[in-house]
Formats: structure tokens, C-alpha cells, sequence
């Protein structure tokens, strides 16, 4: 089951609550069970793919987790298990040059590599971690923030480190403990950052986010910081970083380790030029040759886990999570006053997480048409007029107290415009927040020729995305009017997803065998998700609703949501759909 990675510290909010950020990464979120009664899922075993290899992802290892807070923590006894249980079933642990090297044609790597990798560089990994691998001698990666290590506890009062509340709770090793295990061959330093494991200010609302990727908010002016200005101050951080590893362990980082899993494609660009060519995440997954070593997958440990659920996360992937989405539009979020902003917002939450969804599908535009009937964002922007600077704060709420996925939908009047406005509208949506998804919603009626320009167009405009937001996946949407089998399969290219909005269902073609839906099955490329609603933009009836949810289930297809929600007045009523939306009955 896909680990999600909390952030245990404070964000500002409605009802100044502790979030916990979810940056795992990758879509669409892990395996899970399904019911062994649904035709749809039964378990496949994968084939080895030749050049693959697995990460791990590893924090503080501790004699004794049991009440300890940080969700990160694995104890020691878990550690020799899961070692010994690696060595028994023929994994054999790598470095990062033999990975280098069989990925430019070098030695291949053995069938079961995998890359042991330890973040945050806690006094743990000397005392406990570096005699258990010389035990079993083998080589891991420790991820070093050099300004933990570096600043004097005495002027370190009140600073959190990563899921450390503070210094109290925080020991590092020395430089010369970490020369010492550099010098054994065993252990190969990499970069987490010299200062950018914490979050900084990105919002007006007062969020704090990932420093790496975030653009920093100055509350006095009211603006951004300028695309130069965060160059620099990354690029600055990265260097600073290297450069003081070096200079103490005598390794020069190859690889860096981005803090809470957030990264870009424009910084590991950056990382690139500053000989740290390899970049690791926490997207989950096996790391097969077409994942580039840029963007590493990991597995990461939660909660000290049973030997059986470390092998079973260690056998990888076998199904897709079904996915259960809703689809809100932030018209109903937004108010001239921030007060009544913050409760219509509180109510979103609220719902979302009792609905028991997987992903929220929120507009990033008004549907109300701005002046010159140009759409109107819910985020800066250069190209069109901003109605609120809403969507960084919707989406980062969404992700992290109601704890789904963010698509971020486009109207399709965007793709249409001649200029270049989309491409620059949807690069600086990239900016301005975090989102796992790029929805292109469904052409209107009257303009069917769209969805042969959306294939080209949306895979343009996606890669635009992913040069300032990574991972990013591609959906499209099409409405069932429009739908065919040849259709589905021409807007399945390169996509994660394909939304059907449908008032009724799947449509009869579709449940032939061949059709496109089937298709689109678990396993396949895309996966369709069908998007329930009535015709002209009004919330179906709840019980009318959930009936065709347990019909799509009856008939196999468990990868579908609802349009159209009314959250502020409960339509339709919560007490109806959220039994037939809901994954947790389905997950038990």
C-alpha cells in the first residue's frame, strides 16, 4: 500500500490545525486489496523488467518506536529483519555508480537490486545503522542537510528538523563521525539541501510549503518571488550544500535527495548543472530504465512495519488504487469576505474527507466569464484577469488535511485561444501551487472538433506544467455524447486518466468486449474514470446517484466520481453517496 509523507508541522488555517503533507508523489496513488469477488481486479503477478532496481526510503532507526512520535522511525530489530529478509529472498543492495553505470551501458544490475537510502543524517544511522551495514556489508545512501549538522545546538532553539519538533528531539552526528563512514566504502553521502527541509510562506492565506519548490510570498508587498529570485535562492542553497559535504566528508554529492518529496523539472535542471544529476523522490514505484534517474522512486517506510508489509510493499505494485472522484468548482469557495471564504472552504474540506474520495477535481477558473468574457483564474497570473489568489490554498488544504489528490481543471475554452495564452496561463498555475493532476475538461457542445485537437494540445501544455510542478499527470475529458471507442483510444495517449462525463453511466458500446473501457482497465496505460452528473450542470438526486455508483460496481468498473457537488448545501445529501463512493468498505 502507497505510504503517504506527512509533515507534522503547523500550517495556518481555518481552525489552526497541525497538517500533514502528503508528498509521496506519483499518480495514481499505490496498490491495494480489491474485493477477490471483482472480475476487474484480480492480482497479476508482474514480470521482472531487466535494469530495474528498487529504493528505499529510510529515516531514524531507534532501539524502541512504540510511543515515539516521528511516523518515520524504524526500530533496530525491524532493521536486521528486513535486511535479513532482503538477503533471503535474493535482493541484492546497490550503489548509486553501479546504478550510473549500467544505466550509460555499463555491468548490469542483478535481478532484485535495491538502493538502500537513508534521509536527514540523525545521529541514529552512525550509533545504530553503520554497524548493522557492515554486518551485512552493504553500501547505502545517507542524505545529509548540512545546516543541521552544521549550526551549534545552542543557537538551534525553537528550529524543527523535519518531523523533529526541535533540537531537543534532534541529534546529529559529527563531521568527523560522517568522514569515518564515508571512508568505508559503505556509505556514499548525498545532498538533502543545505536549508531547504522546511517550509516558507506561499500564500496569502499563510501556508507554509516545501522551500524547494514553493514561491516565496512577501505578505508586506503582496507579491511572488520573480522566477531569477528563486534561481538563485535554490541554486545558492544547492551549492552551498555540496560544497560544504565535500569539503568535510571528501565526497562530492552526486545525487540529491529533495526534501518531502517536491521537486520539478526546472530544479533538476538546476541540480543537474551542479553535478548532482541524479534527483530522489518519494514517487512510489519500481524504478524500471524509463524512469529517469533524475526523478528516483522510492518505497517509504511508515510506522515501523511488519515484516509482511515491508515484503509485501517490496513486491511492488500489483493494482491500481480505484479512484473515487469528486468534482468541485471554487465559485462556491470564494467570498469578497475572507471570513465567510475560510468556512465555505472549512465545509469543502470537511465533505471531501467524510466522502471518503481519492481526488477532488477543482476548478482553477471562475465559471463566471471576467471582462472581454475572458476566464477569470484563482491564481497570479500574467495573461488573464484573477478573480481570487484561491487555488494554492484550496488545493494545499485539499491535499493535506483532506488527504486526496488535486486535479486541477482547465475549461476547454482555454485550448482554443490562438496566442499563447494557455501555455503561459498554465505555467504560471504551476508556479502559484501544488497539484497531482492537469484535467482538460470535456469540450462544450457545438464544439466537437476539439477533442481531436485536445491530444496534441494537452500533451504540449502538460510538459509546459511539469517544467515548474513534478509529477504532474495528464487527463482528458470528454463528454459521453461525444464518446467512442476510437475517440477514447486517441485521448488515452500519454495520459493517466480519461474522464467520461456521463449522466447515465458507461454507455452501451462500452460494455462490449474491445470497447475502449475495457481497454482502459486496470494495467493499462490510461484508466478511465467515469464521471457521474445530471444533464444541464445540476446535481443529480442523491439516491438516483449512488444507485448508478453500485451499478458501475456490479458491472466492474470501480474508477468513478460525481460532478456537479453543492458542498455548502449538501446536494446531494452526503448521507446517500458517501456509502457508494467511499473506498472504505471497499478496502477492508
Amino acid at each position: 500500500m502507497r505510504a503517504f509523507k506527512q509533515w507534522l508541522r503547523g500550517s495556518a488555517g481555518a481552525g489552526a490545525y497541525a497538517a500533514a503533507l502528503v508528498f509521496a508523489g506519483g499518480f495514481p496513488p499505490g496498490a491495494v486489496a480489491a474485493p477477490a469477488t471483482s472480475p476487474a481486479f484480480t492480482p497479476r503477478a508482474a514480470a521482472p523488467v531487466p535494469g530495474s532496481f528498487t529504493a528505499i526510503s529510510y529515516h531514524e532507526v531507534r532501539d524502541e518506536v512504540r510511543d515515539y512520535p516521528d511516523p518515520f522511525a524504524v526500530d533496530s530489530a525491524a532493521l536486521v529483519a528486513q535486511f535479513a529478509w532482503l538477503r533471503g529472498h535474493g535482493y541484492t543492495p546497490v550503489t548509486l555508480a553501479a546504478i550510473a553505470a549500467a544505466r550509460a551501458g555499463g555491468a548490469p544490475l542483478p535481478e532484485k537490486a535495491v538502493l538502500l537510502t537513508f534521509d536527514d543524517a540523525y545521529l541514529s544511522f552512525y550509533t545504530r545503522v553503520f554497524p548493522i551495514l557492515r554486518e551485512f556489508n552493504y553500501p547505502a545512501v545517507l542524505a545529509i542537510v548540512g545546516k543541521w549538522i552544521e549550526q551549534p545546538a545552542a543557537q538551534a532553539a525553537g528550529q524543527a528538523y523535519g518531523e523533529k519538533a526541535s533540537v531537543l528531539e534532534a541529534s546529529f552526528p559529527t563531521w568527523a563521525q560522517l568522514r569515518e563512514m564515508a571512508n568505508s566504502g559503505l556509505v556514499e553521502m548525498a545532498s538533502h539541501t543545505y536549508d531547504l527541509h522546511r517550509g516558507i510562506l506561499a500564500n496569502p492565506q499563510g501556508n507554509l510549503q516545501p522551500a524547494a519548490t514553493a514561491r516565496l510570498y512577501d505578505a508586506a508587498s503582496g507579491t511572488y518571488e520573480s522566477d531569477q529570485h528563486w534561481r538563485e535562492r535554490v541554486s545558492e542553497d544547492l551549492a552551498r550544500n555540496s560544497a560544504l559535504i565535500e569539503r568535510m566528508t571528501g565526497q562530492r554529492p552526486r545525487a540529491v535527495v529533495w526534501p518531502y518529496g517536491s521537486y520539478s523539472g526546472e530544479l533538476a535542471s538546476i541540480a543537474a548543472g551542479l553535478g548532482m544529476a541524479i534527483g530522489v523522490t518519494l514517487d512510489d514505484g519500481l524504478n524500471t530504465p524509463r524512469v529517469p534517474l533524475s526523478a528516483m522512486h522510492r518505497v517509504l517506510l511508515l510506522h515501523n512495519p511488519p515484516l509482511a508489509e515491508f515484503a509485501a510493499q517490496m513486491a511492488g505494485e500489483q493494482l491500481p488504487r480505484p479512484v473515487r472522484a469528486v468534482e468541485v468548482a471554487l465559485d462556491a469557495v470564494y467570498d469578497a469576505d475572507p471570513a465567510i471564504q475560510e468556512r465555505n472552504l472549512s465545509a469543502l474540506l470537511d465533505r471531501v474527507l467524510a466522502l471518503g474520495a481519492t481526488h477532488a477535481i477543482v476548478h482553477a477558473f471562475s465559471d463566471v466569464p471576467g471582462p472581454q468574457s475572458l476566464p477569470q483564474a484563482y491564481f497570479p497570473n500574467r495573461q488573464v484577469p484573477v478573480r481570487a489568489d484561491l487555488f494554492n490554498r484550496v488545493a494545499w488544504q485539499l491535499a493535506t488535511r483532506s488527504e486526496v489528490k488535486v486535479c486541477a481543471a482547465v475549461p476547454p475554452a482555454l485550448l482554443r485561444d490562438a496566442s499563447m495564452r494557455a501555455a503561459a496561463t498554465l505555467e504560471d498555475l504551476a508556479r502559484a501551487a501544488n497539484f497531482d493532476c492537469l484535467y482538460f475538461m470535456p469540450p462544450e457542445q457545438g464544439h466537437a472538433e476539439d477533442v481531436g485537437a485536445l491530444v496534441p494540445a494537452s500533451a504540449r501544455l502538460v510538459a509546459v506544467v511539469r517544467k515548474w510542478r513534478a509529477p504532474v499527470a495528464l487527463a482528458r475529458g470528454i463528454d459521453a455524447a461525444a464518446a467512442s471507442p476510437q475517440a477514447l483510444d486517441a485521448l488515452a495517449q500519454g495520459a493517466s486518466f480519461v474522464m467520461l462525463a456521463s449522466s447515465r453511466g458507461i454507455p452501451a458500446w462500452a460494455e462490449r468486449p474491445g470497447a475502449g473501457v475495457t481497454a482502459m482497465q486496470p494495467g493499462a496505460p490510461a484508466r478511465l474514470v467515469v464521471l457521474l452528473g445530471a444533464p444541464g450542470g445540476v446535481a443529480a438526486p442523491g439516491e438516483a446517484l449512488a444507485e448508478r455508483m453500485r451499478g458501475l460496481q456490479r458491472d466492474g468498473v470501480m474508477n468513478f466520481g460525481f460532478r456537479d457537488d453543492d458542498f455548502l448545501r449538501d446536494q446531494p445529501p452526503l448521507v446517500r453517496i458517501a456509502p457508494a463512493l467511499s473506498l472504505r468498505d471497499t478496502l477492508r
